[in-house]
């Protein structure tokens, strides 16, 4: 639930209060905090998200938004460019890049034991993600498969 305060409009998104409606991909589960259905909201959407054990997501990315992702938990390997060929890790406590508007991505999660949690912060109020499953060949494959039927 929302805390409002009336002179500030300041709100607090409770971690029971995140919202699943939102597009996904295969292998990150992400949870909204705030985005285009909050009023308030202008400029920026946030999230949280989970990265499965050994998941690693397809290519992707997401349109005209700029995203910086930040490490709570795990380690996050990401991957980007035309081919995917370039990449970087991450863990807790650091934040994983700036991730330019329309730069073709992957996500993967490093260990196969434990989830990867992050924050992220877009420069839109719509949630985009556009899946490019023409570039599976470049991608790196998940330790498991967590493909939605």
């Amino acid at each position: 639930m929302s805390d409002i305060h009336p002179v500030s409009q300041i709100r607090v998104i409770h971690s029971d209060r995140l919202d699943g409606k939102t597009p996904q991909t295969p292998g990150v589960i992400r949870e909204v905090s705030f985005d285009g259905r909050n009023p308030d909201a202008a400029h920026l959407s946030a999230f949280r998200g989970t990265i499965q054990p050994g998941a690693a997501t397809g290519a992707h990315h997401h349109g005209d938004q700029e995203t910086v992702i930040y490490v709570i938990s795990g380690k996050a390997r990401l991957r980007w460019g035309d081919k995917l060929e370039n990449a970087a890790e991450a863990g807790p406590g650091d934040f994983v890049l700036f991730i330019p508007a329309h730069v073709i991505h992957q996500e993967i999660n490093a260990s196969s034991e434990y989830e990867t949690v992050v924050a992220a912060v877009r420069s839109g109020v719509d949630p985009i993600v556009v899946n490019l499953p023409e570039l599976d060949e470049y991608a790196e494959p998940p330790a498991i498969d967590y493909t939605h039927p």
